[in-house]
């Protein structure tokens, strides 16, 4: 299918890639909610440092269960918050004792008269969680209406909330967020990049083996992304689709049945991002029994090895292979890291050589600069499908 790539963006100086406090790509991400922690991860009555977008926050979830946002330091000394001890919803800081309520106004502040009280407060930032995901709103004003990530399922996957098997996960990659969003619409590097996890004579999971060939696809343009569908008449294809500015959703087969995945890459800050994705397997009972038996185990292999990310940093240094992970139960993962963090930063004028394959990864970075462009001009993050 012959693609008509749409004109260059006039400003040339409006980038993805940096994400801190007041760029314009930081302020684009920042209007939409983001997920900061797996609701696991969170356990009531603990409070944790986050780092998003270049900026450090508190994150801590009451003895009732709900999650809060704030500022990470202390407006009396900035000592941090995160060090603080969780009273019902409210956050007592560990140096002095100010507790702050949900709402960032300051209840308690030992020692101190009532008019501190009512000038001093930490801000904070609302929250959303579903699906076993803690997401934030770091934006300026109202937040907007939360993903419809079940309706988007259902009209443009496979129905996660039908599937036998629904899980969570996260990662953190050592390199720019945006890499890896386009990595979304890159179908072509799945027959190298993931030769080794989808060979079923050496790993025991990973995709069906007949993903192993390089497809043409078709680039279907969105009003809210850019989606890649392999050509591919004898079954069912694979389907990808970048969802404007950092998420996406994957339709792929898997050896027990169909993979379909929502995931966001969120920035750390320039130099690293994290994933937190929320995953359903299309299976039946017996494909269910094995992957439960799996999991079983995973813990175990997994404690075989360091991080996914000192895995692929040992495998960059010469050090290992991927052979040496072969058994790894993230070994998809870790290929990724070693393609990726093995790039150097891609914004660099004529160090590239796009290609055919490219052609939706060509789209995704002309769309996301337009939208970003019109952001910049005081058009409105407006709703969409997703």
């Amino acid at each position: 299918m012959t693609i008509t790539a749409p004109p260059a963006p006039a400003n040339a100086a409006l980038s993805p890639f940096e994400t801190g406090p007041g760029t314009p790509a930081g302020r684009y991400l920042r209007s939409f909610w983001q997920p900061i922690r797996l609701s696991t991860d969170l356990p009531a009555g603990t409070a944790t440092p986050i780092k998003v977008m270049g900026e450090r926050f508190t994150l801590y979830r009451g003895t009732g269960g709900k999650a809060h946002v704030t500022q990470p330091g202390c407006p009396h000394r900035r000592t941090m918050l995160s060090l603080g001890n969780v009273e019902g919803d409210s956050l007592r800081c560990m140096f002095h004792g100010w507790r702050f309520g949900e709402d960032g106004r300051c209840e308690e502040a030992p020692g101190q008269g009532p008019t501190l009280l009512k000038r001093q407060r930490v801000r904070v930032y609302p929250t959303h969680e579903t699906y076993g995901v803690i997401f934030a709103y770091f934006g300026e004003g109202e937040p907007p209406r939360f993903h419809d990530i079940a309706g988007f399922s259902k009209k443009h996957g496979r129905d996660m909330t039908s599937a036998l098997v629904r899980d969570t996960g996260t990662y953190k990659r050592g390199c720019n967020y945006y890499i890896n969003v386009e990595n979304a619409l890159d179908l072509a590097h799945v027959a190298y990049t993931h030769k080794l996890s989808s060979d079923p004579s050496i790993t025991e999971v990973g995709f069906d083996p007949g993903v192993i060939r390089v497809r043409d696809v078709t680039v279907e343009r969105m009003d809210f992304g850019i989606r890649a569908v392999e050509v591919e008449h004898e079954s069912d294809p694979v389907i990808s689709t970048v969802m404007l500015p950092n998420a996406m959703h994957l339709l792929v087969p898997q050896r027990d049945g169909w993979l379909e995945q929502v995931a966001w890459r969120v920035p750390v800050d320039d130099e690293s991002h994290y994933s937190i994705q929320i995953t359903a397997m299309h299976t039946d009972e017996a494909g269910k029994e094995r992957f439960e038996a799996y999991q079983a185990r995973k813990a175990d292999l997994i404690a075989k090895y360091p991080s996914t990310d000192e895995c692929a940093t040992a495998i960059l240094r010469g050090e290992k292979t991927l052979f040496d992970f072969a058994d790894h139960p993230d070994l998809v993962n870790i290929e990724d890291h070693v393609a990726q963090m093995g790039m150097q930063w891609i914004d660099e004028p004529g160090k590239e050589n796009l290609a055919q394959s490219d052609k939706a990864v060509l789209q995704l970075r002309r769309m996301f600069v337009s939208r970003l462009g019109d952001f910049v001009a005081g058009t409105p993050v407006g709703d969409s499908d997703w």
